[in-house]
Order: structure tokens, then C-alpha cells, then sequence
């Protein structure tokens, strides 16, 4: 039984894909004990981790998509033939569910291939500037990966090493590790990560690779996750001290090709329009499904009154973030934000090859700025870094969005929280806020009414049970089935 189990695992575990242009990448077949030799093989390895962000159970879809429908923001659209999507809407969440099946095996295929990569790549003869920042961006990959699972599913298995085709009973059946021990893996990755990786890449098919910037900020929210305030606060200015990155005037800008890795992007998932597979979903699940308009829409899920009425009156924002028209044709508000209209015509939206932005300049801000006030209040820095951010938001009209100046601790963090609600909708933030704030319950509840039922125990998602069948060891969240 421990050999049926341990070699489709090895063999799932050991593909690489060879690097093209930018992350552009080709799977092929390869044997774990002869393949990585040469720096090109290093550098396949790596790629080889990168192009699992954009599979469809990572930030393709599954991410961003059940944390939409879990918090206040979306709800899943009522005639949409897909139960599973609809329990994160309802809170009446099964261990079968395919999507929380989905992230747990793409996030721990990601994290196998990064402990590939550093096993491997150190034995290799080659440059050794290239060797370190590729150990540097494994580091940050595996981090993000486990980010992901312990704030969804709380205590799991901390695998770190690769597998082999003898593997122990104990090596095949993981036990999950505490929160803590996890926390404490990715915030050792991501240091190492931002020793390791460089300030920033120049040349263009390195761009969208793991930098300082993006490691030091993962760093910071993760750090806020946890509640360590100073150090949140640290590696939020470490990162701002860099001077890479900047706001840009325009809201819009942040979802437009030819701003692909700009200075507003502190890490991105790289997709292509010219790659079928690595074409960005998160397009046409916001649009609406209108024959010889849109016809490749299919809005997944639609803004709650709860979100739409949250913003404040003259932010710009909300015009670049949802539409109800569209020439001739007039329906409720869908969100468009991610389609940029200078790029692709109505009927190529499938073929989008926008980023997906997995952290911006402007939530970098807005953590510098709830890091500084849970720890001294909120100080002239927080109002600082807050108050940029709504700046822009004004888009030139200085009779809306005024600075905030004057609150309390408690009025800052509701402040700080709203603004995040408002700067990032339908970017796979807004469940992750309100799990930390401890505003689950309250929040769902006040937008869905009767359409949500959430828990206390929903603060974390359940075991996938299909992991529970083949994992012996691996036990169940509480009061889930």
C-alpha cells in the first residue's frame, strides 16, 4: 500500500517545466536524481514552482474566488450550477468540496517543487549570484504557499523536505503541525527570501520573479497576521525605504498590460494571452453574460449592496471597480476592474492575459499604517500612509475622500479596514481581513442576512477529506464533516 500511495506522488512531485520568455513555461517529464545538473536546469526547477500560481486552484481562480463569496464583498450568482461555490456564499461548508480540494493539492504541489529546488540547486555548478536568488525566490514561493494554507485551513502539515520513493509510513502520513510552527517556517523562509532575493529585476524576462520588496511585505502581513505589530510596521518602511515602488496617479493603472509589473506591483501571478493555459479567469467571472457582448461572461459572483453602498461618496474607485451599462445593454453591477479595455475588445476578454496582483504598493501603505496604530496609536506616520492612499482615491477632486485626522485607536482600525475593503475588491484580501479582525461572524451576517449562517468554527475551512481517506493521521477541523 505505502508504494501505490508514495510513487504517483514522487512522480506527481517531480515535474519541471524549461524556462522561455518571461515565465513562460513548457512541462515536461523529467528523473529527480539526473535532471538538475546545469544552471538551465536550476532555473527550470524554479519556473517550474512560478507556473503553479497560475493554475486554476491557485490565482487563477480558487484563491480569490471562495474568499470573494466567504466574506461581505460577493455573493455566488443564484442560477449558477455549482454547489460547491455556493457553500462559501451560505456557510454550509462540506470536506468534499472541490475547491478547498484544489487549493490544498496545488499549494502543496508548489511547496514540493520548492523543496526540490533547495535540495537540489545548492549541488549545482553554476553562477553563484543566480543560485542564491534562486534559493532566495524557492524561499518565497514555499512561504506564500504555506500563508495561503494556515490561514485557511489553521494547523497543517509542515512538509519541508522533498520526497523520495522510500518514504516511511511517518514520511507518507503527516500529522498537521500547530499555527505557530508554521507561522514560524514562513516567516524563517521569507527573511532568508529577502537576504537572498534582489531589489529588483531590469531586465524584462526576469521581471515578475520574487524580489526584496515582495519578501520584506509578505513578511509584514504576515507579521500583522500574527499580531507582531513593530515588526509589521518594520518590514512595511523596509519595504517603502527601497524606492522601488510608488502609487500610480490613476487608480485604473493598476490593472492595465502595459503597467504589467510597475512600480505598484510588489509581487503578481504572471499570465499570457498568447498561452491558453495562463490566460487570467478572474476577467469574465465578473462580467455578465450578454451573447455578441460579452459572450465568454460568466459572472460567478455579483457585489453585495453591503459592498456597493460601503463606499464613500466621490471615491473613483467605484467606477473603476464595478459597471451596470454597457452601451445599449443595462443589467445589475458587476465588477470590472481587472478588464483592461485598452487592451482587449469585449469578445477577447477570455483570452486575458492580465497579472494577477497578489500584493500592491498601496496595501503595503495601509499595513505600515494599522501596524503603527495597534502599536502606539494612531501616530502622524499612520495618518501619513492611510492618506496617500486616499489621495489618489479623490482622482484630482479635493472635495471628496478628506484626509482623516483626529481618531481613536478603535476609529483607526475600522478606518484602516474599510479602506483595505474599498482599495482591494476582488483580490483575494477581504475574507483573510475580516478572519484577522476577528469580524467574520458580524460583518457576513450584516451583508447576507438569512443567505449566510457563518460560525465561530468557520474562521478556518475543513480538512479536505479526500486528504482525510489517504492520511491517516491528518485530522478534522472541528464541527465539520
Amino acid at each position: 500500500m505505502k508504494k501505490i500511495l508514495a510513487i504517483p506522488l514522487v512522480l506527481s512531485l517531480i515535474m519541471v517545466l524549461s524556462c522561455q520568455k518571461e515565465l513562460e513555461l513548457e512541462p515536461y517529464k523529467i528523473y529527480y536524481d539526473n535532471y538538475y545538473q546545469t544552471e538551465e536546469d536550476a532555473i527550470g526547477a524554479i519556473n517550474a514552482v512560478y507556473s503553479l500560481l497560475t493554475y486554476v486552484n491557485q490565482y487563477n481562480s480558487y484563491l480569490w474566488l471562495i474568499q470573494d463569496v466567504a466574506s461581505d464583498d460577493c455573493i455566488s450568482r443564484p442560477t449558477l450550477n455549482d454547489p460547491n461555490i455556493h457553500q462559501f456564499n451560505s456557510y454550509d461548508l462540506e470536506s468534499t468540496n472541490t475547491y478547498l480540494r484544489g487549493v490544498w493539492q496545488g499549494s502543496y504541489l508548489g511547496i514540493s517543487r520548492a523543496n526540490i529546488v533547495l535540495e537540489k540547486v545548492p549541488e549545482i555548478e553554476m553562477d553563484s549570484a543566480t543560485k542564491s536568488r534562486i534559493i532566495g525566490e524557492a524561499r518565497f514561493l514555499r512561504g506564500l504557499f504555506y500563508f495561503n494554507l494556515v490561514r485557511l485551513f489553521g494547523d497543517v502539515p509542515l512538509v519541508i523536505m522533498p520526497v523520495s520513493e522510500d518514504l516511511t509510513d511517518e514520511e507518507i502520513y503527516v500529522s498537521r503541525n500547530p499555527e505557530s510552527e508554521v507561522y514560524d517556517q514562513i516567516i524563517e523562509d521569507l527573511t532568508i527570501a529577502s537576504e537572498k532575493c534582489p531589489k529588483a529585476y531590469y531586465v524584462n524576462s526576469d521581471k515578475g520573479r520574487a524580489t526584496k520588496g515582495a519578501a520584506l511585505g509578505l513578511l509584514a502581513k504576515t507579521y500583522l497576521t500574527i499580531g507582531k505589530w513593530e515588526m509589521a510596521s518594520q518590514k512595511a518602511f523596509d519595504v517603502m525605504e527601497l524606492g522601488v515602488y510608488g502609487l500610480y496617479d490613476d487608480y485604473s493603472g493598476n490593472f492595465k498590460d502595459a503597467n504589467r509589473n510597475g512600480k505598484e506591483s510588489v509581487f503578481a501571478a504572471q499570465f499570457y494571452s498568447e498561452i491558453t493555459s495562463q490566460q487570467n479567469q478572474i476577467v469574465i467571472s465578473g462580467l455578465p453574460s450578454i451573447p455578441g457582448v460579452f459572450p465568454a461572461g460568466v459572472e460567478i459572483m455579483l457585489p453585495t449592496e453591503d459592498l456597493l453602498n460601503s463606499f464613500e461618496e466621490g471615491d473613483y474607485r467605484k467606477e473603476v471597480t464595478f459597471f451596470d451599462q454597457y452601451w445599449y445593454d443595462t443589467f445589475e453591477p458587476h465588477i470590472w476592474k481587472h478588464w483592461d479595455q485598452d487592451t482587449y475588445e469585449p469578445t477577447e476578454t477570455a483570452q486575458c492575459g492580465s497579472n494577477f496582483a497578489i500584493m500592491r504598493y498601496s496595501e503595503v501603505l495601509l499595513i505600515y499604517a494599522e501596524a503603527l496604530n495597534e502599536a502606539s496609536g494612531p501616530v502622524s506616520e499612520a495618518y501619513d500612509a492611510i492618506n496617500k492612499v486616499r489621495e489618489r482615491a479623490r482622482n484630482g477632486d479635493e472635495n471628496v475622500l478628506p484626509d482623516l485626522i483626529g481618531l481613536s485607536k478603535d476609529e483607526f482600525r475600522n478606518a484602516v479596514l474599510q479602506e483595505r475593503r474599498v482599495e482591494f475588491v476582488n483580490e483575494g484580501i477581504r475574507w483573510y481581513d475580516l478572519k484577522r479582525t476577528g469580524n467574520l461572524i458580524e460583518y457576513v451576517n450584516r451583508a447576507k442576512g438569512d443567505d449566510a449562517n457563518p460560525q465561530e468554527y468557520n474562521y478556518v475551512f475543513p480538512i479536505p477529506q479526500r486528504e482525510l481517506d489517504i492520511n491517516k493521521n491528518l485530522t478534522q477541523n472541528p464541527n465539520y464533516q
